[in-house]
Order: structure tokens, then sequence, then C-alpha cells
């Protein structure tokens, strides 16, 4: 009996270890996003890019979003190196560059006629972006967590040739139920949804 009376002590305690473990702990946490989508090089020329804005309000610059627990507690994600205009930025360069065009970073460019007539020559195409909207806000309930990405960004793209200046909104609110819920899968989330964002925006076939 007394062996027994071991084991399942021994076995209460495990249990009780693991559940702790395998529990949801409320803080900042951060993320990585990534392009990694593949795309056909069918473009050429050459592309300028400038550090898109970052328009939303009261919001840390590094904020993507944040999980409700079932104790009511919160978990804020935060993207790495907390600043997500510099991320998504980097994203679209990316993206860019796997269409086929020679991506060059280029200074703050108010997207104007006029101020694109002073862009120095060799580019074909320039881009900005404000971000209006960039939240995931998902809530764990039981076993199972829902997430709800909204993204709401305006892209302004100049087509030096042609004298031509395109304003582009695009929005997007999708929404995921992910059983085993962690960093990485709201990793794949943000990146998949804003893979979306930039084939709508500026699409190349």
């Amino acid at each position: 009996m007394p062996l027994i009376n071991l084991f399942i002590k021994n076995l209460f305690i495990s249990l009780v270890i693991f559940s702790c473990l395998s529990c949801a702990v409320p803080g900042p946490k951060f993320v990585d996003l990534a392009y990694v989508k593949n795309h056909s090089p069918t473009q050429t020329g050459k592309f300028g890019i400038t550090q898109f804005k970052d328009n939303r309000q009261n919001t840390e610059q590094g904020y993507v979003g944040r999980r409700i627990l079932t104790d009511k507690s919160q978990e804020t994600y935060l993207v790495r190196g907390m600043n997500l205009s510099a991320s998504l930025t980097e994203l679209t360069r990316v993206y860019l560059e796997k269409t086929g065009f020679v991506v060059t970073p280029f200074p703050d460019w108010t997207p104007t006629l006029d101020k694109m007539a002073q862009v120095p020559g060799g580019l074909a195409l320039i881009l900005s972006a404000d971000i209006n909207t960039f939240e995931c806000r998902a809530q764990k309930n039981g076993t199972y967590t829902k997430m709800i990405l909204d993204m709401d960004l305006t892209f302004h793209l100049g087509n030096i040739q042609d004298k031509k200046l395109s304003t582009i909104p695009v929005s997007l609110v999708v929404e995921r139920t992910e059983l085993t819920f962690s960093s990485k899968k709201l990793e794949q989330f943000i990146n998949q949804a804003f893979e979306e964002i930039l084939e709508k925006a500026i699409p190349f076939k």
C-alpha cells in the first residue's frame, strides 16, 4: 500500500507540473515576420521603397496583437525589433525582389506628383504605405483559440516614367481557430495574410 500511495502521489505531482507548464503565460511575447512565398521573377527594373508610416493611434510601434486567456489575463504580442513599419517594409522589399525587381531603399518620400518629380533617375517605380490598422485579437476558450486579424493599409505607388501616382487602399479581416495556439501559429497567420495584402495592392503576373 505505501508503494501504491507513493506512486499515486508522484503521478498527481507530475500531472500538476505538466498542467502548469502547458498553461498559457500572460505577458509580452515576440513574433518574427517574414515573407516566405515564392514567385517567378517576371518583372524588371528598379523599384524604390520608403519605410512605411505607422498611423495607428495610441499603439506601441511594435504591437501586433493580444490574446485574452481564460482567466481574463492577457498576452501581448510584439514584432521583434519593436518596429512594425520597418518589418512590413522589409516584407514588401522581399516580395518585390522575388518578382524580379531591383529594390532600392529610399528616404522619406511624400506621395505627391511634385515630390515624385524630384526622385533621382534610374528608378522606374516608387512605393510608400500608411499602416492604418494592424491588430490580431485572440480569445482563448477552453482548449482552442479564436483569432481575428484586422489589417488596413494605404499604398502609394508612383510610376516615374508615366508621371502617374496611384493611391491603393487595401483592407483585410480574416479569422482562424487554432486548437494548439503558439507564437509560431500567430506568425504564420500574419505572414500569410500580409502576403494576400501585397498581392492585392501590387499584383504582378
